[in-house]
């Protein structure tokens, strides 16, 4: 009896120890250095991962704007396309949007090239190529 518990017990332990382990979501490089791209992001929202998303991507279009001097009000849109297997996803966006600034509307044209959830902090990132 004493064996049989022994011999369970070893079983059990090296079905843990052989268990898969989750994958890495390891840091982007465009997180720090997004070259001529914007990146916008954000943090905790709490109407959820899809306000989260939108947040990010009108931060990302400030950059934008900011980078040409401009102090804005924005209002955009967004369009996204995702699909996903059992190994991989994919995701692919596009923003349209209008900035106001002292009653002249410019115009922005953007896309939405990769996003990085760091999970342990809780903050979305997006990676914006002005078209």
């Amino acid at each position: 009896m004493r064996q049989t518990i022994i011999i369970s017990l070893v079983l059990f332990l090296s079905a843990c120890a052989s268990a898969p382990k989750m994958p890495e979501n390891p840091r982007p490089d465009w997180v720090s250095n997004p070259g001529s791209n914007f990146v916008g992001k954000c943090g905790t929202h709490i109407r959820g991962l899809i306000a989260q998303e939108e947040c990010a991507y009108k931060n990302g279009l400030s950059y934008i704007a900011m980078s040409k001097g401009v102090s804005i009000d924005i209002e955009a849109s967004f369009s996204m396309k995702q699909s996903s297997t059992s190994t991989s996803g994919r995701s692919h966006g596009e923003v349209e949007s209008t900035m106001a600034m002292d009653q002249k509307d410019i115009h922005i044209s953007a896309e939405i090239i990769d996003k990085w959830h760091d999970r342990v902090r809780d903050v979305l990132f997006v990676l914006i190529q002005e078209n």
